[in-house]
């Protein structure tokens, strides 16, 4: 029996029109700026998908895109952005060029900006369980199982990332919802033998079809996060065509993930821009 299959759109889209009636109550435009600092026309889809939800939903954003700039040039444009009161949001699209270091960046943006909640300071926060601004990428895994009734209580679940960005965060929301966790990589011995265990996998390496139905139980919820490209199409780590047949649920690429991340991501802002209006904001 083919899976059922978890399409983020739907999702998204409930998400994207909460943040439109708040902004209406708010009654001003918030502002996201968004800071591009390599040349990598990689990072160029993912720009657009911000903008156009930000211009669904009735929000400003404008990207700042940096000539080859260094580290201390980088985080001068960031300490500008925290002082305009007019900017409510700042994201750093990552990754950065090897010569910048990524924790100096991101320590340099206000946490009360900081829309992707990848300061150490609200990295902790979340740690420490408070979910009001959560990772956008592991935000948005929580709020699609969420979305299809997939409780993860009791569940045995398998991470195939342990950066900032998913592994970490997705850790800490996941054992404050009672599931037992195990955080892997693509250097973990034994790969398969764990992911066979998992109830629920969520795999975010950006390697191509890494998860294969041979490394997948029967009935297995599996979440896909990676992105990569195979002959200029994008795709995921999981061999979805294949895996499928065995799991009970299954999230595509590209509409899976993706377009949740980035109304988590417009929240967040609205978020702060809330805060902004109490007084709360830098």
């Amino acid at each position: 029996m083919a899976a059922r299959v978890l399409n983020g759109r739907p999702v998204a889209e409930a998400i994207l029109e909460e943040a439109r009636v708040q902004i209406e109550k708010m009654g001003f435009q918030p502002c996201l700026r968004i800071v591009k600092a390599t040349r990598s026309k990689a990072q160029d889809s993912f720009i657009k998908m911000k903008v156009k939800a930000c211009d669904s939903v009735g929000a400003k954003a404008i990207v700042d895109e940096l000539d080859d700039p260094s580290e201390a040039e980088l985080i001068s444009f960031i300490g500008e952005l925290n002082r305009d009161r007019s900017v409510h949001g700042i994201v750093v699209q990552l990754p950065l060029p090897e010569n910048i270091s990524t924790l100096r960046v991101l320590e340099s943006i206000s946490i009360k900006k900081d829309v992707d909640s990848l300061h150490p300071v609200n990295l902790g926060r979340l740690l420490a369980g408070d979910e009001n601004r959560p990772t956008a990428t592991a935000g948005a895994v929580i709020k699609l199982l969420e979305a299809y009734g997939i409780s993860v209580e009791g569940s045995d679940v398998v991470i195939v990332n342990n950066s900032i960005l998913v592994g970490r965060p997705l850790f800490a929301m996941l054992t404050s919802r009672m599931a037992t966790v195990q955080v892997c990589h693509v250097k973990t011995k034994g790969l398969k033998e764990k992911t066979l265990k998992a109830d629920i996998l969520i795999s975010a390496t950006g390697v191509p079809r890494l998860v294969t139905s041979d490394m997948v139980a029967e009935g297995v919820v599996v979440v896909d996060v990676g992105t990569g490209f195979v002959e200029g199409r994008l795709v995921g780590d999981v061999d979805f065509e294949n895996v499928s047949q065995k799991a009970s649920a299954i999230s595509p690429v590209p509409g899976g993930v993706g377009p949740v991340t980035v109304a988590t991501l417009i929240s967040n802002l609205v978020k702060c821009a809330s805060e902004a209006v109490e007084g709360c904001c830098e």
